[in-house]
């Protein structure tokens, strides 16, 4: 992992224009017109605060809720930023909000069908334009006004397609680490519906180089949806074992799993 040392400063580019929190999900509330932002953890008091996902903060361009008529809020984001090509930044810069306080960005936020109820039609008109979404890296009180800087500081790419994303976490998975189906829907920052679609997603790719014997089902067991996987395992030292749930074979993932708190940082 990139541990993003070395970010210099560029020059002021943007402005805080509003803030708002997420007390629940889907809802936003204007703050106090500040917030308080923890590395590795996000916005205090907001739902998605905390765990390892990429959705801890989301940022939106003033110059997008103009073009589309909508009010800060709308968009259930957290920062409203003017003066900046947000949306034309490539995933992984690193800003600075405020004094000390830094994001990095990971992908935009995906168009849905709550996008219908804002009046805004064709809803994918605002595609990579409904926000970018962001983790924080260091601690920080972000108040309205704000500056915003883009750091010299740019991370790998974080690709806004999950399937493409999917595979983008597979491929750092280490030799002799395993990973569960609950923590790659939690690195994707996707709903638990996901466990059904990650196996579409393995067979997509099966007999390509991927290392897709690296992943188990939701509950640590091998999966059917891997040939070999198995002896696969067993080549990299993992252990087997035999009598899990429905009598599969399963891996203490204490021993095994892959230590997946800092895949964004």
């Amino acid at each position: 992992m990139d541990d993003g040392v070395g970010m210099e400063k560029a020059d002021t580019q943007g402005r805080v224009i509003s803030l708002f929190v997420k007390a629940e999900k889907g809802l936003a509330r204007p703050h106090d017109g500040k917030l308080s932002l923890r590395a590795r953890f996000g916005i205090d008091g907001d739902a998605n605060a905390g765990g390892v996902g990429p959705r801890q903060v989301l940022l939106v361009a003033m110059k997008t809720l103009h073009e589309f008529k909508l009010q800060p809020g709308d968009l259930r984001e957290n920062v409203v930023v003017a003066g900046l090509p947000l949306d034309d930044l490539p995933s992984g810069s690193v800003l600075q909000l405020g004094d000390s306080a830094t994001v990095r960005l990971t992908f935009h936020c995906e168009v849905c069908k709550y996008i219908g109820t804002l009046g805004v039609k064709p809803i994918q008109s605002l595609e990579n334009q409904r926000g970018f979404l962001a983790v924080v890296l260091t601690d920080g009180v972000v108040c309205e006004g704000d500056p915003v800087r883009v750091l010299d500081k740019c991370y790998d790419p974080v690709p806004d397609r999950t399937s493409d994303r999917f595979l983008w976490v597979v491929k750092q998975i280490p030799f002799g680490k395993v990973m569960t189906y609950k923590q790659i829907v939690d690195v994707l920052g996707v709903s638990r519906s996901y466990y059904r679609v990650l196996p579409m997603y393995m067979k997509r790719v099966a007999g390509q180089a991927y290392s897709l014997h690296r992943i188990l089902d939701s509950k640590g067991c091998l999966t059917p949806h891997v040939n070999n996987q198995r002896a696969l395992l067993e080549c990299e030292g993992v252990e087997i074992n035999a009598g899990g749930v429905d009598s599969k074979e399963w891996v203490d993932v204490s021993v095994f799993g892959w230590d997946i708190s800092g895949i964004y940082y």
